[in-house]
């Protein structure tokens, strides 16, 4: 593949060998492990580029309930720049973006004039001087997420079988990309979420238990809970939720606990525990139960002195 790494190259057809070693070239990149996710973003588009010696290279998500594309990156090969930002609506390009929804990619060899992208020869393309477009749609889950735009600037040549492999091809890469980044946010929002939780729970006023909902086994006791009970942390994880009670009451405060679990009894129990000590305190309990989506039960304790 001559010139490749030429801004200023013109457009290069591939070959099925050249394009095979140019995505196979992106698919081996160690650093997207460690780049950021608009870092990847940006390696792709301008690796397309220089690959291929298309102007213009771009990645666009679907925004506002897909009533907008906006461009999460455009890298420029003559001016070797990138930029972001750029919106179009679907209330402005309806016939594009009904087209996008249901094609393979859409290859407008001449972009003024095919059906699909003819709505922007009034703004986008005179703006940007675009006079062909290639666009691949981007799918997660079988839902379109966005698209993977190449677009010749100026003179202009037919798109290729080539072109539609390798556009095809790097929108995969963008794919996978994209549902990295779904699941890092989704792993970022957890340990913000349970470091929020376990804050809560450390700083509640409230004798809190977590118990397993199946076991009745605790799981877990904050400062105000050894207050209560008298004992430290370790002495309560790994108790029978029953053992907290005096045994004239634990058989009565485990059939509670179990028709709450159950959905059938009053979330809030007056009851007794045992502390280590020995003497007895009243208590109120209120029990919340959570639904685990692998199936597991959770059981929240609130026990407050009576």
């Amino acid at each position: 593949m001559e010139n490749v790494l030429n801004p200023g190259a013109s457009l290069t057809l591939m070959s099925p060998t050249e394009l095979q070693e140019g995505v196979a070239s992106l698919s081996r990149g160690a650093y997207f492990k460690e780049a950021s996710f608009e870092m990847t973003l940006s390696i792709l588009t301008e690796s397309a580029a220089q690959m291929s010696g298309i102007e213009r290279v771009s990645i666009w998500a679907l925004t506002d309930q897909q009533q907008e594309l906006r461009c999460l990156d455009l890298y420029e090969l003559a001016g070797r720049r990138h930029s972001r930002g750029e919106a179009v609506r679907a209330s402005r390009y309806p016939r594009y973006f009904i087209d996008l929804s249901s094609a393979n990619c859409i290859s407008a060899d001449d972009a003024s004039l095919h059906p699909s992208t003819a709505e922007f020869a009034g703004d986008y393309l005179a703006k940007h001087k675009i006079t062909a477009m290639l666009d691949t749609p981007i799918h997660i889950r079988g839902e379109l997420q966005g698209v993977f735009r190449l677009e010749q600037v100026g003179s202009r040549q037919p798109w290729v079988t080539a072109h539609r492999l390798f556009a095809h091809a790097v929108a995969n890469l963008v794919t996978l990309a994209l549902v990295e980044y779904e699941a890092d946010e989704a792993r970022r929002l957890a340990a913000s979420a349970k470091e929020r939780l376990e804050a809560v729970f450390s700083a509640s006023r409230d004798a809190l238990l977590l118990s397993d909902g199946e076991s009745g086994v605790i799981l877990d006791a904050n400062r105000q809970a050894e207050k209560l009970f008298g004992c430290a942390r370790r002495e309560l994880v790994g108790r029978h939720h029953r053992q907290l009670h005096p045994e004239s009451v634990a058989a009565k405060a485990a059939r509670e606990f179990q028709q709450v679990l159950d959905g059938l009894g009053d979330a809030v129990q007056l009851s007794e525990i045992k502390r280590s000590d020995g003497t007895v305190q009243a208590v109120e309990i209120t029990t919340e139960v959570a639904d685990l989506s692998d199936g597991r039960r959770l059981a929240l304790g609130i026990f407050r002195q009576v």
